[in-house]
């Protein structure tokens, strides 16, 4: 349902403050349309003591308008009241995701929101990959179950195809021969094929493939990715499998949630900004904060309606679930466009004539994520959360060889495989033999596959990758688990 915008002054030319001021018309008109058309919405505002009708210009939106997450307002309400009309079946499918804590929450998505997809998968499809002029094989190899990207990525390409684009779709979900199978019998039937799956995924698909017998040079292959970050060293490994030699071209990562779909997507132009600052550490963190390079993703302003508040991003948009302000608690920040190149512009300019790309073309603000905080680590896509560590080391059979402290993070092999690894602290003075390690390891790997359905199922897919990598470390040892500071459950991953 498409939310009526005020009419827009005709003066300004500049393509970046236009979509910028209608994302902000934008973000105005759902707040009113949400307070008088959804129920939960409604009731929250009036128990916040905040009358729409008094919030009339964008900067009484950032002042009066609260914050919203899971916590304060979607848990605190029956699903249809929290949909417009309360009626759920304005929308038509229902999405899951875990949570911080693992607890499921769904996410109904109606028809509006799968034609959105089309119109967001369209500009992918259209100018990175030119899928309207190339006959494309697209397999899709995210999750085809509850979660949110195989049914919605599936949904947005069928309405791409059917307008017409010389498009055939295959849904091999996370059966990776079936991937690799309709890859090595059909591709020779494609000008090329593109892969969309989790980043490990895809990278396993392509070494696995290449032993089956697929020769990727003969195949024009490109990778469209979502679930989590990767550096861009990942990038040009993976890049290399498939003999690319076209990063902004032949790969994109989108940025995307349960609660809204597609947020904003990586495009040529972000793809050459993120490898700019990846060679200028020092510029890097003078413009981010951090010494760690952020995922950097471009969003039309005129959909999502982005805000940075405390070094957390909000987002305004109208999804199956109308959301006002809604803070995701992803860490990051935006930034406009003039803002995030300026620092690199002389290189910019260079490097995008010689890649031949239209920097006009990609006019749109920026959004940079740095993950979350002391949330989860991935794998393949997958949170792993902390709970469900916390559980295995009270197990009855072990809890007595550990104190309970421990921290997860996401690493790579020399080959950029992924894996997770977990260091757990020894009780004191306790002596490790080699079947304490054992059964510690066994109990961890059967707590998550009691407690976390996602990896549950992608141990089902890959097997041993999913396994955790166990290091058993000495009781205080202050590299990982230092006195008299708050602990940390996640660290950062190299």
């Amino acid at each position: 349902m498409k939310i009526p915008l005020p009419s827009l002054p005709t003066k300004n030319n500049r393509f970046l403050d236009t979509p910028i001021l209608r994302g902000e018309k934008m973000a105005l008109a759902l707040f009113h349309h949400a307070a008088k058309n959804v129920p939960a919405y409604k009731h929250f505002l009036e128990k916040e003591k905040v009358e729409h009708a008094k919030v009339r210009t964008y900067n009484d939106f950032k002042k009066y308008v609260p914050i919203i997450d899971k916590k304060n307002y979607l848990s605190q309400y029956p699903l249809a009241d929290l949909c417009l009309d309360g009626n759920m079946f304005k929308n038509r499918i229902i999405s899951v995701s875990s949570g911080s804590s693992g607890t499921p929450f769904y996410w109904p998505r109606g028809l509006a929101q799968d034609l959105e997809g089309a119109e967001m998968h369209g500009e992918i499809y259209n100018n990175i990959f030119q899928m309207h002029q190339k006959s494309t094989l697209l397999v899709i190899c995210f999750s085809m179950g509850t979660w949110i990207a195989g049914s919605f990525t599936t949904a947005s390409s069928f309405g791409y195809a059917d307008k017409g684009n010389p498009i055939n779709i295959v849904t091999p979900g996370l059966e990776k021969g079936e991937a690799i199978n309709a890859i090595k019998n059909l591709s020779s039937y494609y000008d090329q094929i593109v892969i969309a799956g989790y980043p490990p995924f895809v990278k396993d698909i392509i070494e696995e493939g290449k032993r089956s017998g697929i020769k990727w040079p003969k195949i024009k292959t490109r990778l469209m990715m979502a679930g989590e970050a990767f550096s861009e060293e990942w990038r040009d490994y993976v890049l290399k499998l498939i003999h690319s030699k076209d990063p902004s071209f032949d790969s994109v990562n989108i940025y995307g949630s349960a609660d809204a779909g597609m947020l904003g997507n990586e495009t040529p132009l972000s793809i050459l900004v993120r490898r700019i600052y990846n060679q200028r550490p020092k510029t890097r963190q003078e413009l981010f904060g951090t010494s760690i390079l952020p995922s950097l993703v471009q969003y039309n302003p005129m959909r999502r309606h982005f805000e940075q508040i405390n070094d957390e991003l909000v987002f305004t948009t109208m999804s199956g679930i109308p959301l006002v302000r809604y803070n995701i608690k992803d860490t990051g920040g935006v930034l406009p466009f003039e803002e995030a190149v300026a620092p690199i512009k002389d290189k910019l300019l260079q490097v995008a004539a010689r890649h031949d790309i239209d920097i006009e073309q990609w006019h749109r603000p920026f959004v940079y994520l740095n993950g979350r905080k002391d949330f989860s680590v991935t794998i393949y896509a997958v949170n792993i959360y902390p709970e469900n560590i916390k559980a295995a080391l009270i197990d009855r059979h072990i809890q007595r060889w550990v104190t309970g402290r421990f921290t997860m993070a996401t690493m790579n092999y020399s080959d950029m495989d992924q894996y997770f690894e977990i260091n757990v602290e020894i009780a004191k003075d306790f002596v490790v033999k080699a079947q304490h390690q054992t059964l510690i390891e066994e109990t961890i790997l059967q707590k998550l596959l009691k407690l976390n359905t996602e990896f549950h199922k992608l141990h089902a897919a890959i097997g041993v990758k999913a396994l955790p990598r166990v290091r058993l470390i000495e009781f205080g040892n202050p590299d990982y688990f230092a006195r008299g500071v708050k602990h940390k459950w996640i660290k950062k991953g190299q």
